[in-house]
């Protein structure tokens, strides 16, 4: 999903603008007119280090960084809890996700963590945009960032997008999607909760398809 975006952009100015676009992933050969959209928000967490014993004098990196996993925690509570939209409803899970797989910081078991950084990724449904999943938890970091400021006015949490994929949403009466359905005689109705470059060319107006071979 790198490559793609100015790839879509050099065809649009000099090639015929196509029809159709499908994305071979691996489907069984079934058609997926909607998958999640992919936000990734880097955070490199800064704290103040002092012996454990004294840590109220210390701003601890790690323990600030837990506060806001434990906000994606209660996101995904709320979000589960949610009686789910139409479009919601095609997906396991039917609902925007928040995630963080790895996290790195500290320097020993008695010193309060100067640094850590993680990454915030979110799995978005097609009809929820970015920018609120983005501008929810930014604000969620000004707030743990004031109070890491009271302790040491120094300390800061940088927060930068790594990554944005755009969700694909069902075409009615799409190019795309009629083509392949013809072509595998698929009439089903198929989601996915990962990206693909398949949001990338329907976000620049192409009719957008999923389908190949595999799993």
């Amino acid at each position: 999903c790198l490559g793609a975006p100015p790839m879509i952009q050099s065809i649009l100015e000099n090639l015929p603008k196509a029809s159709a676009v499908i994305v071979g992933e691996p489907s069984e050969m079934k058609v997926v007119n909607a998958h999640k959209g992919c936000l990734g928000i880097h955070n490199h967490i800064i704290g103040y280090e002092v012996h454990s014993s004294i840590m109220h004098k210390g701003v601890n990196a790690i323990m600030a960084a837990a506060k806001l996993i434990e906000w994606a925690n209660r996101v995904n509570d709320l979000n589960s809890a949610k009686e789910p939209s139409s479009i919601a409803s095609l997906f396991d899970p039917s609902y925007t996700t928040a995630h963080t797989g790895k996290i790195i910081g500290g320097t020993a078991h008695n010193i309060t963590a100067r640094d850590c950084k993680f990454d915030m990724s979110f799995r978005i449904l097609p009809d929820e945009t970015e920018s609120f999943w983005k501008k929810d938890f930014l604000k969620k970091v000004k707030e743990i960032e004031s109070q890491m400021q009271k302790i040491y006015p120094k300390a800061k949490i940088v927060s930068e997008q790594s990554i944005f994929v755009p969700g694909l949403r069902p075409e009615i009466g799409g190019e795309a999607e009629t083509l392949v359905r013809q072509l595998t005689g698929d009439n089903e109705t198929n989601a996915v909760s990962y990206g693909t470059e398949a949001g990338q060319f329907q976000e620049k107006d192409y009719s957008a398809i999923i389908c190949g071979p595999g799993n």
